[in-house]
């Protein structure tokens, strides 16, 4: 598992090597991810970036007939492309720039993945999202609300995202 990480992670460091790279924490109510998001300047408000990471859940507790059960853990690889667009050409508010976020793509249980089923249990998942971004130094900082839909889950959650971006 963590081979793959380690690859995936060197060939979008190649692939965007002229461009700008990320990383990111998003939390929600049943977990947290931790993401690595390169990416390349489309337009000039506009940027397309990955999101390369993994999402860790904690399923609540339950009562069945055995008694008091603590809920599971789950681990979820998450790929998935990233269309980010800026509101203003100009920042607002001082340092503010609002954004809107459009995000598709695939999630998979990694306990699905083994030497027998190489592929795992890959689903479709997205997410749309609203936040702001600012500089601190030379960092770009990202603050974002997001509602998205995740396969593994039986509703659609809120997120809330903070991530930087250096060049």
């Amino acid at each position: 598992m963590v081979r793959i990480l380690i690859i995936i992670a060197f060939m979008c460091n190649m692939l965007f090597s002229d461009n700008f790279h990320g990383m990111g924490m998003q939390m929600t109510s049943n977990g947290t991810g931790i993401y690595y998001k390169p990416g390349i300047e489309w337009r000039k408000n506009t940027q397309i970036l990955a999101d390369v990471g993994v999402h860790f859940t904690k399923h609540g507790q339950s009562v069945n007939s055995f008694g008091l059960m603590n809920g599971n853990s789950s681990i979820y690889l998450d790929l998935s492309a990233v269309l980010k667009q800026e509101l203003f050409r100009t920042m607002i508010a001082g340092v503010f720039k609002p954004i809107i976020v459009i995000q598709g793509g695939s999630i998979a249980d990694l306990s699905t993945i083994s030497k027998i089923n190489n592929l795992g249990n890959w689903r479709t998942k997205y997410a749309f999202g609203t936040g702001i971004q600012f500089y601190n130094g030379r960092m770009l900082n990202e603050l974002l609300l997001k509602l998205y839909k995740n396969p593994f889950v039986d509703d659609g959650n809120m997120a809330f995202q903070l991530a930087m971006y250096w060049k």
